[in-house]
């Protein structure tokens, strides 16, 4: 996590003997930024350029960094800024031209300012996770046909925030486009604005329109979670049970290869500030479930069963599931996934007697990256 500072370069080591930057190095990396903001390369100039090292994992054959665990090595070459007309864009090329945007260090005063409004915070106090260079769709005209083209933007998760905010490079919102046709005719008195908020959610996990999106029910729905009856969410962890019988929806979104279990309380309907999760255990696929409490038994040295998963809780990481981010590549992405609690076994033999460990992973969605992420004692709510 690095604090934002357009002016910054962060993680970097300035080298003691200033180099200049090799012309062919310059042109490639004015051609990307020319392609990126589909621009003229002539309307890019470089306004800084130094001699520099940095930690980040080797590329494969196809030039790429991909996703899963890699090794961290020293790489060499300059950070650049590059800038157009209306941007300022921070670059890593290695000595052998392989060139990295660095998304966090490249959003303006524009951005960082709608981030602030946004979120009722000083600039200061906003702590970039990640950020990625994508496009997204501004909102439609009210009363007028919804052809809005897509625009580039930064997809940009900020730290302590459960969801990515997504703006043009104006620092407008954008979003994902209109998914009404998406909702089925009958929403069993949900209210419609409430589904197309389930959809964007849904949408934003996978950061595309999969092609299976599909609602695959919605209704009401009734539970109390002291009597353990009803068809409702998952019970959270909780001290004195009220018992209360509560109502709502259930809905049921299908993407890509996920299947998304939704409660909405009838309480969040007025609520404009209300923004819909999807259940995490009951969400959670159950090859994700059975590899999760594979290796938690390997750690505690126990058996299977004596694992069980506590809490699964629906995230948003950057490239590297939040574990490993002092490599340049994982700022660059923002991914969905999930936080999981496995309880069981022991941490050590210094545990006292009778108490349980807990073991938390952070896994995508796909489940093809799965990180452990740290053991501790688990102590129930009291």
């Amino acid at each position: 996590m690095i604090k934002f500072n357009p002016n910054s370069l962060p993680e970097a080591i300035a080298s003691p003997i200033p180099q200049t930057l090799p012309p062919n190095l310059e042109t490639a990396v004015r051609q990307k930024m020319a392609q990126q903001l589909e621009i003229n390369p002539r309307l890019i100039k470089v306004t800084k350029s130094q001699r520099t090292t940095w930690q980040d994992c080797l590329p494969n054959n196809l030039g790429e960094i991909r996703s899963q665990p890699c090794k961290a090595v020293s790489r060499q070459g300059w950070s650049v800024t590059m800038s157009s007309p209306s941007e300022n864009w921070v670059y890593y090329i290695t000595n052998n031209g392989f060139i990295t945007l660095d998304a966090p260090a490249s959003l303006n005063k524009t951005i960082l300012a709608s981030l602030s409004k946004q979120l009722s915070l000083k600039p200061k106090q906003i702590t970039i996770v990640a950020a990625q260079l994508t496009k997204g769709l501004p909102p439609c005209p009210i009363n007028a046909a919804c052809k809005v083209k897509p625009i580039l933007g930064w997809r940009i998760l900020v730290k302590n925030q459960e969801k990515p905010i997504f703006l043009g490079l104006n620092g407008q919102p954008l979003n994902y486009g209109n998914l009404i046709s998406f909702l089925p005719r009958n929403v069993n008195t949900m209210s419609w604005d409430m589904g197309l908020k389930v959809l964007q959610d849904v949408v934003s996990r996978h950061h595309i329109l999969t092609a299976n999106l599909k609602v695959e029910s919605i209704k009401s729905t009734k539970w109390n979670w002291c009597r353990s009856s009803g068809e409702g969410p998952t019970r959270p962890e909780m001290g004195i049970c009220p018992d209360v019988e509560q109502t709502g929806w259930q809905m049921i979104v299908n993407s890509g290869a996920n299947r998304y279990y939704y409660y909405i309380p009838t309480t969040a309907i007025p609520d404009q500030r209300f923004s819909p999760l999807p259940d995490g255990v009951q969400s959670l696929p159950t090859s994700i479930a059975a590899a999760i409490k594979k290796d938690a038994a390997k750690r505690a040295q126990v058996s299977l069963d004596q694992i069980n998963l506590h809490q699964v809780e629906p995230k948003f990481f950057d490239n590297c599931l939040n574990i490993d981010n002092q490599k340049l590549h994982c700022r660059q992405f923002v991914q969905a996934g999930w936080q999981v609690q496995a309880i069981g076994g022991n941490v050590s033999s210094t545990n006292p007697t009778g108490v349980m460990a807990s073991w938390t992973y952070h896994v995508n969605l796909t489940g093809n990256d799965i990180r452990f992420a740290k053991s501790g004692v688990y102590s129930p709510v009291p």
